[in-house]
């Protein structure tokens, strides 16, 4: 059995990553004659918006234009976060807007299109391949769930066996370190070894999602996802030790905030059928706002106490769902990057302004990631001296704990 070092974390932590994008003016929105009163910077990291004569700058870690494409985002902004996961660290990205500004565009793109793939597919890829390049390792794991928050409810858009009575329920404990383990016991974790196997994951999942026709969009995901990576690893250093780490990557695809005074029309049915569905859109868009402005409440609350230096109150996590699975995105142990979308038309000037005041509340929060990784020491004969040659690897010896930060430092370095 080899000697082995556990989690460790930053003391100082690190701040939440914001990005902002912008998307073209849609065909709806050219056809309308509407102006466009948001623009973006690249250069300058800012968006500029103009509302009623009063031009307002917000600015950001890293923004994208409707020039940018999807491989400008991965490379920019998410490639790093992946290295992040294969050292251990979980993370978090989640996209946020009103909706029809591009949230699933960004997050699960085309999946026919290896041009206009999003965020999930391509984190997924990059993953294994790196997996698959590297010899170095000698062995590893990528398994994949995909939950979805539909009026306030968890469904498994991966299992099986979709009976009416198996519910789904978020369960929370404390680890080592005071850290908030958050899990959904019975939720289906599929193997994926390959890319094609997660598209496949992807495709069954995308079948399943609650998504509606509103006045704003005509497939509007009427439900929050959360698609999540777990990553394992074990690697061959050349000194001989082996390098184990284990970490979760969240995708959160989050339903498009929606003011019911932009999405008037829905009710306006003129059958029973329609008022039916209009109903249940109006149930949704409730569902969904309330989630939205908790999340909103707990950003506001992290922030406002961090900049201030005052102990942080017991924040409202459990007041939704979503932040209740978004718990240690906040504030907490994962590293986090939240992408704001926005429309650049006229029509949509008080969603975007909304959207841009919640991402600017959250530039500036700090958290504290924790990374999981061991080391395992195969000891020479020579070390073990009265332990016995032939016991080496099931014996060994405890070292020094300053020792063995010193060569786990090492180690990443190699």
């Amino acid at each position: 059995m080899l000697p082995t070092i556990g989690s460790g974390n930053s003391d100082a932590g690190i701040g939440i990553q914001v990005i902002a994008r912008l998307r073209p003016m849609s065909a709806k929105e050219l056809k309308s004659d509407t102006l466009p009163v948001v623009s973006a910077s690249t250069e300058r990291n800012e968006v500029t918006i103009i509302k009623h004569a009063n031009r307002k700058t917000f600015l950001f870690d890293r923004v994208f234009t409707g020039f940018s494409t999807q491989v400008d985002v991965f490379d920019q902004a998410i490639a790093p976060i992946c290295k992040d996961v294969l050292r251990g660290i979980d993370s978090t990205i989640f996209a946020y807007g009103q909706t029809g500004t591009g949230k699933t565009h960004t997050m699960e793109g085309d999946l026919a299109s290896e041009e206009g793939r999003g965020i999930i597919p391509r984190v997924a890829s990059h993953i294994l391949e790196h997996f698959q390049q590297d010899a170095s390792y000698v062995k590893f794991g990528v398994s994949a769930s995909y939950l979805e928050i539909y009026n306030e409810e968890l469904t498994d858009l991966l299992a099986q066996d979709t009976a009416p009575d198996k519910k789904l329920q978020v369960c929370e404990e404390t680890g080592k370190n005071g850290t908030k383990l958050i899990s959904v016991p019975g939720l289906t974790q599929k193997p994926v070894e390959n890319v094609a196997a997660m598209l496949d994951v992807m495709h069954q999942a995308q079948e399943r999602r609650h998504v509606g026709e509103t006045k704003m969009n005509k497939f509007s995901s009427r439900s929050h996802c959360m698609f999540t990576l777990l990553v394992s690893s074990e690697r061959a250093l050349r000194d001989g030790t082996v390098l184990k780490a284990a970490a979760k990557l969240h995708l959160v695809d989050l339903a498009g905030s929606e003011c019911a005074k932009s999405a008037a029309g829905d009710v306006a049915a003129v059958s029973n059928a329609a008022a039916k569905a209009a109903k249940a859109r109006e149930s949704e868009r409730a569902n969904i706002n309330k989630s939205l402005l908790t999340l909103g409440r707990i950003i506001t609350i992290l922030k406002e106490c961090q900049t201030n230096g005052q102990p942080v109150p017991r924040l409202p996590f459990r007041d939704s769902k979503l932040t209740r699975l978004l718990a240690n995105a906040l504030g907490g142990n994962s590293k986090t990057c939240i992408i704001a979308t926005l429309s650049p038309s006229k029509l949509a000037v008080e969603e975007s302004m909304s959207t841009l005041k919640y991402a600017e509340a959250a530039v500036g929060i700090i958290n504290k990631p924790m990374q999981s990784a061991s080391l395992g020491v195969r000891l020479s004969k020579g070390l073990l001296g009265a332990q016995g040659e032939g016991d080496a690897e099931a014996k060994g010896t405890s070292q020094d704990w300053a020792e063995m930060e010193c060569r786990l430092t090492y180690a990443h370095q190699q």
